[in-house]
């Protein structure tokens, strides 16, 4: 009798199919396909990991052995190795259609049982190893010298999937910290080091491998349940996973051209002591203080990775327990400083390492933003034709038909084209729970951060750029807002503060909001350093909102010391000139003792924009749709002039400023020659408010957003050009600078 087979059984096979077609240009003596047919076992061993039939799982691990000793020993293929995989992959797609059709599973091969299958638990080196060797101190750190010039595109390739696999880590250890007993967590965490170290040993990158190992040892004692996971030992993977990331962040910097071939050296020698000291069920020692950098033509030398220290008052006195393998529950003594989840959650299917084994493929993002380029410029080769008067003029309804099917389908495509740089902004946000861990710990407040809409799209290029951003705003968050423990008690609140960081999608663009439940904005005191700093006159009459803009100033800081986090008036700023630079804007709420919200809003793309288009004399603008609050024709009398600030116009019972755009641009044949004649489009930046009035107002349009080249990069005052339907030229107004005119 088999086992049911499971609902992701079709991704097996999936596998197996790609597994055929890497296999087919494996050559004895070389590298190819050694990555990708690991990354393959690797898959399978994420989708087939429970309620599999032995033969399958043994045959899995089967598999993995032979990988392995390829990896361990010469690194390329050996005959015997692909004579042995090319079994494997005819039996196994044997017994996966067996086992979905329900029948009996075939017997393996005798090759494979002339020796013992090595479970792939036992795959990391024993736990426990002799004291002596743990006692000798290394007094020298291992440097990899990079071949750039063989291996270019492997170490690519590499790069790019351990980024992948050290974020995951990184969610997988948070998510441990909550439920220290999630099994499968622990797997996929042990799984994930296991290649990392197999990828490293490929590429002959000792260091890394040797790292990689350890840590790969210390979940292995985990999972063999020979240790407890506790904050300590979190600590410690968090480390080592902060040290592999310096290496690959190091490894990155070459590729692109900087330091190429100088060895890359980062201290881990402390953190190897620390990792066989809890393995030994010893309380890992403290890490020494960092030593000044190297000198200029010294080997790349990174400094230490280190986890935020946590509070002594808020550990156990027993931080780490060695248990016996009978011992299969993890006791209750894991410390959470920062309460990511305020209620423990039960044992679940692990979530912090997703199967992406099926339905997406790796492309360079040069190809996809030249096929988006392309795209663009279809669309505006189309629009040109469907508008030429010379095919307008022609009576067919065969080509009226033809005409309109073309629009459809370029308007498909063009839609299509654009989701390809849509991704969801959950890598962003979930990157700043561990910076709310850390700061929480180093500053002895219990934080919590809820992530809300994680699932939101934007384009791939804005979500780049967003995390420099939401790093300052969130460590302001947790550095400025929320109070600690006792303060927070003594005014009524709970001692547990709260970080709301969620993505929706408003107005058009998307809707990034920070809130948190701390002390709030204090405008007085705002307003105070304000006039201190000479940014605003005493007697100056500003709104509460205007007030909170201060912040934004470079420089500005109501920070009693300078520390590490905050006080030196860096960041704030930093953060508003990035946002403008995604054609986004920042607007505040607060509430003293309440807390404070800041909403970021941003267009879905940075490649089209949704826009007004205006005629102006024999020109043609537009203005972006997500600025404009409304238009009308304004009535006899309605737009009034007063005294040293030009034209003002009444706007639901408020005076707002008048910009007459034809004038101000000192364009010529302007139609409306009265005020009444032309139609004021309404414009808003923060809570500033601007009318534009123009000649006429001719439509909504999506237009593909063209750079204005060098020659304009100096002004401000348009953002863009694009190019319209009828072949001409419309210039993109910069609403943020026009209200500020």
């Amino acid at each position: 009798m088999t086992n049911s087979p499971p609902s992701n059984l079709a991704q097996a096979l999936d596998i197996h199919s790609r597994f055929a077609v890497e296999l087919a240009f494996v050559v004895p003596g070389e590298k190819t396909g050694l990555l990708p047919i690991n990354s393959f076992f690797m898959d399978l061993e994420d989708l087939l990991s429970k309620d599999v039939p032995e033969p399958v799982s043994k045959s899995i691990a089967v598999g993995r052995d032979w990988i392995n000793e390829t990896f361990d020993g010469s690194g390329t293929f050996s005959e015997k190795t692909i004579k042995l995989l090319n079994e494997w992959h005819g039996w196994f797609g044997e017994a996966l259609a067996a086992w979905e059709q329900g029948k009996s599973l075939p017997a393996h091969p005798e090759a494979w049982a002339s020796g013992e299958v090595i479970p792939i638990a036992e795959v990391a080196a024993p736990v426990s190893e002799p004291v002596a060797v743990e006692q000798a101190v290394i007094t020298q750190e291992k440097a990899i010298v990079l071949n750039l010039k063989d291996d270019a595109e492997l170490l690519n390739e590499f790069h790019g999937e351990s980024v992948e696999l050290l974020q995951n880590i990184e969610q997988g250890l948070l998510v441990l910290e909550d439920n220290p007993s999630d099994s499968g967590t622990i797997n996929s965490i042990f799984r994930a080091f296991h290649t990392f170290k197999g990828a490293a040993g490929f590429l002959r990158l000792l260091a890394l491998q040797d790292l990689a190992h350890d840590l790969e040892s210390l979940l292995d004692a985990a999972r063999q349940s020979k240790i407890r996971i506790t904050t300590p030992i979190i600590n410690i993977i968090l480390a080592g996973s902060d040290a592999l990331k310096n290496y690959t962040f190091q490894i990155g910097l070459q590729l692109k051209g900087t330091n190429a071939g100088k060895p890359i050296v980062v201290p881990t020698s402390e953190l190897i002591l620390r990792v066989k000291a809890a393995l030994r069920g010893e309380l890992p020692p403290e890490p020494a203080k960092e030593q000044p950098p190297a000198a200029p033509e010294a080997p790349v030398v990174v400094p230490p990775a280190k986890a935020a220290p946590i509070p002594e008052a808020k550990l156990p006195e027993k931080a780490l327990e060695v248990v016996t393998p009978k011992e299969t529950t993890p006791s209750s003594i894991a410390v959470n400083v920062t309460h990511l989840n305020p209620t423990p959650t039960p044992a679940k299917e692990p979530t912090a390492i997703k199967d992406q084994s099926s339905g997406f493929v790796k492309l360079d993002t040069s190809k996809l933003d030249a096929l988006i380029d392309l795209v663009g410029e279809l669309v505006i080769a189309q629009s040109m034709v469907v508008q030429d008067p010379d095919v307008q003029n022609l009576e067919s309804r065969t080509l009226a038909r033809s005409l309109r099917q073309l629009s459809r389908t370029t308007s498909e495509l063009q839609r299509n084209a654009m989701s390809l740089r849509m991704v969801p902004v959950r890598a962003a946000f979930q990157k700043m729970t561990r910076l709310v861990r850390d700061i929480g710990a180093q500053q002895k407040k219990q934080v919590q951060l809820i992530l809300d809409g994680e699932e939101t799209e934007l384009d791939r290029n804005i979500v780049e750029k967003l995390g420099d951003p939401l790093v300052h705003m969130i460590r302001n968050a947790v550095d400025h807002g929320i109070e600690s423990p006792a303060d927070r008690t003594a005014s009524g609140k709970p001692a547990l503060g709260t970080v709301r960081l969620s993505a929706s999608h408003q107005r058009g663009g998307i809707l990034i909001r920070i809130q948190d439940d701390g002390k709030g904005l204090n405008a007085e005191k705002i307003r105070a350093k304000g006039i201190e700093k000479g940014l605003i006159a005493p007697n100056a009459e500003l709104t509460e909102s205007e007030v909170y803009g201060l912040i934004f100033m470079p420089g500005f800081s109501t920070a009693d010391a300078i520390t590490d986090l905050s006080g030196r008036g860096v960041g704030m700023d930093v953060v508003k000139r990035n946002i403008e630079g995604l054609r986004g804007k920042v607007e505040i709420q607060s509430v003293l003792g309440k807390g404070s919200t800041f909403n970021i809003l941003l267009p879905l793309t940075l490649a089209i924009i949704d826009g007004l288009l205006v005629g102006v004399g024999n020109d043609r603008y537009i203005i972006p749709t997500i600025s404009v609050r409304e238009s009308f024709r304004p009535k006899p009398g309605m737009v009034t002039t007063i005294h040293e600030r030009g034209g003002m116009v009444s706007v639901r019972g408020k005076q707002t400023p008048v910009l007459r755009l034809g004038q101000f641009l000192g364009t010529a044949g302007i139609k409306a020659t009265t005020d009444e004649e032309g139609i004021i489009i309404v414009v808003e930046s923060g809570d500033a408010m601007r009318g534009i009035l123009v000649d006429e107002l001719i439509g909504k349009q999506e237009v593909v957003i063209k750079s204005m080249g060098e020659t304009f990069k100096d002004q401000n005052l348009l953002a863009g050009a694009a190019v319209l339907g009828d072949g001409s030229v419309g210039l993109i107004l910069d609403v943020d600078t026009l209200v500020k005119l």
